[in-house]
């Protein structure tokens, strides 16, 4: 696993995990805490293997993960952040593939589509309000930027 370089935005998003996670605010967090929040991001550990992390990030051997620690732990875990520009052409790409005829829109069916294929565990409700609050206008059409800002959350 290669560690990332964070950006700002993604420190921030970690302290606020941190900070959350800290119910006690003892400034530190257990060995179950730090495989809650890496199981999180996607990453599910067994028990010998969380042991080991914590064995390589407690520098100070409290049995507890320190903020830094766990900044310097979450770095092997978190994805390096994307440049925003690649990551737009990227999603344009995307957008197209389904924008067959170039008219700058899609269906919301088929962005409903595009979301089942994302996750297929969102129930159709939720899907729907998703819709309705991008579809603002109510044309049942997405366009390349409401299609941006769900992608990215921005």
């Amino acid at each position: 696993m290669q560690k990332a370089e964070l950006s700002k935005d993604q420190v921030r998003v970690l302290k606020e995990a941190f900070i959350a996670f800290d119910i006690e605010k003892k400034g530190s967090i257990s060995l179950e805490v730090v495989g809650e929040i890496l199981e999180l991001l996607g990453y599910a550990l067994s028990e010998e293997e969380l042991q080991e992390v914590i064995e390589e990030y407690d520098v100070d051997e409290s049995g507890l993960i320190e903020f830094e620690e766990f900044i310097e732990l979450a770095s092997n875990y978190v994805e390096p952040e994307e440049d925003y520009d690649v990551l737009r052409a990227e999603l344009r790409e995307v957008f197209m593939l389904y924008d067959k005829d170039g008219k700058g829109f899609i269906p919301v069916d088929a962005f409903k589509g595009i979301l089942r294929e994302l996750d297929g565990a969102v129930p159709e409700t939720e899907l729907d309000d998703i819709v309705d609050e991008i579809d603002a206008d109510g044309s049942g059409t997405v366009d390349f930027e409401e299609f941006m800002e769900v992608m990215t959350g921005e």
